[in-house]
């Protein structure tokens, strides 16, 4: 055997083996359990109080239903959906909703609020903002800030979104949040949490759903409260 076929001969071997542990290192990190089995997880409606501080859930609102494509695609996303509207004693209404996924890669990024709302016929009047909301003893809560409107319907959102147990927010951090999981075999769930009100004031509008999350979360025993912000802030 020549020195080249010798040179060549050891290239291929240990190209196989660089191959081979890639493949081993591929399936050691291949998540195989879902948080959700691994840790016990109660239906989010569960969590929700009827009633709480000056907040009573309105029964008289029928949540409209979405088009039947939407919904297929909520159905393919999500493993739970909950959709409530609170009002308060000066007749002032907020709106909640929460979609849980136990896979959190089934597609939640693409169903974050500045897309679906555009999907449904809203148009943005004001883009994604950053905001902090004071809670638990003065504690940041960072969350999001978009305005969406259609027509004579203005509507300021307040959103964040939860990853296993961690509180983060779409795009990177979510992707690194579930990398982290993965890494040690987990395929996190994921919980997607929408406030909104419908006023022309979009000042008064956040305020009064800083508010109401304020008083939601006081109102949430600390042992469940890290479903919805995660064990940090709660």
């Amino acid at each position: 055997m020549t020195s080249a076929m010798k040179t060549d001969w050891v290239k291929t071997i240990v190209l196989a083996l660089v191959m081979a542990g890639a493949s081993l290192l591929a399936l050691a990190i291949t998540p195989r359990h879902f948080l959700a089995d691994i840790q016990s997880r109660e239906h989010l409606a569960e969590l929700l109080p009827d009633s709480f501080g000056d907040w009573t859930v309105d029964t008289s609102i029928i949540p409209i239903p979405p088009s039947p494509d939407l919904q297929k695609v909520l159905d393919a996303t999500y493993d739970e959906t909950v959709a409530l509207t609170y009002r308060n004693g000066r007749g002032e209404r907020i709106m909640l909703s929460l979609a849980y996924a136990r896979n959190q890669h089934k597609g939640m990024i693409t169903h974050r609020p500045e897309i679906c709302y555009p999907a449904q016929g809203f148009k943005l009047v004001a883009g994604v903002e950053n905001a902090d909301l004071k809670i638990l003893g003065g504690q940041d809560l960072p969350v999001k800030h978009l305005v969406a409107a259609m027509g004579p319907r203005n509507e300021p959102i307040t959103y964040w979104v939860m990853v296993g147990d961690e509180m983060t927010e779409f795009g990177y951090p979510h992707r690194w949040v579930a990398i982290r999981y993965g890494l040690k075999g987990v395929v996190p769930d994921g919980v997607l949490v929408r406030v909104s009100s419908i006023t022309g004031d979009n000042t008064a509008g956040f305020a009064l759903q800083d508010r109401f999350i304020q008083d939601l979360l006081k109102a949430i025993p600390a042992s469940r409260r890290h479903r919805l912000i995660g064990a940090s802030y709660s």
